[in-house]
């Protein structure tokens, strides 16, 4: 393997970056775009300030995987087997079931295409025996590619304390992963996987929609916001640009357009190691990304304990739900015998419906206490049976990972 020029020069003290307004209650997303032939930048804004990476994360997943697989120590068709702790990861995942195993290759794809955290973790542990230990060597690779701000503490990009990188640090890492494994790169291409007896479609958008899309990764949480390494190329030249902190899908994808566009016609600048990482902490996008709320991959999806539900608050305001739920099961409890409060959200006509669900309840309570609610006004109770709980979990399950990105 090539030794990595960007991981032996020193940082230099020139800094292009733009400062966000002091006034700015949402900071400006971090970009860059650079010449992946020779690593110089074309183009930057905040790409020092330390920022929530996400599933970016699983980029570096991706780089100890192909090392490991380089130096013989696994191969694409090496099984790999899924824990307990796999198997529960929350936000994007693929489903896979504790005990089950996967070929190495497919996992990875799984990465690529799907963003899947349990699959991220069962790769961890298979190389590194533990996620723990997975995620040391994950910072101790960035440090030696050159990726001074970088530090990792789990495999999948979920929301941690000290888990940071930056906007410059994700070039560093995007063109090392060009340029050290090309046997893989076309992976980061794929608009597909096989699944069982289905076929996934990537949730990477820029991958689909940009001509002469190389594709790469995407992230989201809520602290972090929309996410995105994109690679391109065109008339003979290639670029990869970053985006981190965008509020939205939508300007995600504007954003790596433009700064690709402008890649293919501006001339090089000064090289990616002239930048400087800075040193402050990476702000908390929740307030304008979710409303302040949570989502996205850093919650995982509820486990509503077995038996029946009933749903006795709703509405398109997750508080308003919260403090209608939290009265009705107060109000309820003794008459229902128990039972535990849960929101989950179910997708309707574009926007999100919220659900306030008391579940964990026997059959011959749900269903008299339900049917007296419903006396004055139909809406004020549904029942779920087992396999309509079931339901719920699955859509609020499918919705995170499809928001998840």
């Amino acid at each position: 393997m090539r030794p990595l020029p960007l991981a032996v020069i020193p940082a230099l003290s020139l800094s292009i970056l733009l400062a966000a307004p002091a006034h700015a209650e949402t900071p400006p997303p971090a970009t860059i775009v650079v010449d992946a032939a020779s690593g110089a930048v074309i183009e930057d804004k905040q790409a020092g300030q330390p920022r929530h990476p996400a599933s970016l994360t699983k980029m570096m997943t991706l780089y100890l995987a192909f090392q490991a697989i380089a130096q013989g120590r696994a191969s694409l068709d090496t099984p790999v087997s899924v824990s307990d702790k796999a198997a529960g990861q929350g936000g994007s995942v693929l489903g896979l079931r504790s005990g089950a195993t996967l070929r190495l290759g497919e996992a990875l794809r799984a990465l690529v295409v799907r963003s899947a955290n349990d699959a991220a973790v069962a790769v961890a542990e298979h190389l590194a025996g533990s996620e723990e230990a997975f995620a040391r060597q994950m910072t101790e690779q960035a440090a030696r590619l050159g990726m001074n701000a970088s530090r990792f503490h789990n495999a999948t990009g979920l929301t941690a304390p000290g888990h940071v990188s930056t906007a410059r640090d994700i070039a560093v890492l995007a063109l090392a992963l060009r340029r050290d494994f090309p046997q893989h790169w076309p992976l980061f291409a794929a608009t597909s996987m096989r699944w069982g007896k289905s076929t996934l479609p990537t949730v990477n958008g820029f991958v689909a929609s940009y001509p002469g899309a190389e594709g790469l990764k995407t992230g989201f949480t809520c602290p972090a916001g929309y996410n995105l390494a994109a690679a391109a190329q065109r008339d003979g030249r290639a670029a990869i640009a970053v985006i981190m902190g965008a509020t939205a899908k939508d300007q995600r994808l504007a954003l790596a357009s433009g700064l690709m566009n402008k890649a293919f016609k501006a001339p090089p600048g000064p090289p990616l190691t002239q930048l400087v990482n800075l040193g402050s902490t990476p702000p908390d996008l929740s307030a304008s990304v979710c409303d302040g709320h949570g989502g996205g991959e850093e919650n995982a999806t509820p486990r509503l304990p077995q038996g029946w539900a009933i749903e006795v608050a709703g509405g398109r305001d997750r508080a308003l739900v919260k403090r209608q739920l939290a009265q009705r099961t107060a109000e309820l409890r003794r008459a229902l015998g128990g039972g535990a409060s849960f929101i989950m959200v179910r997708p309707t006509g574009g926007a999100l419906r919220y659900r306030g669900l008391i579940a964990g309840l026997a059959e011959d309570k749900a269903v008299p206490v339900c049917l007296k609610l419903r006396q004055d006004d139909e809406s004020n109770c549904l029942v779920l049976p087992p396999a309509a709980v079931e339901g719920a979990m699955e859509t609020e399950r499918r919705w995170r990972m499809l928001s998840a990105r």
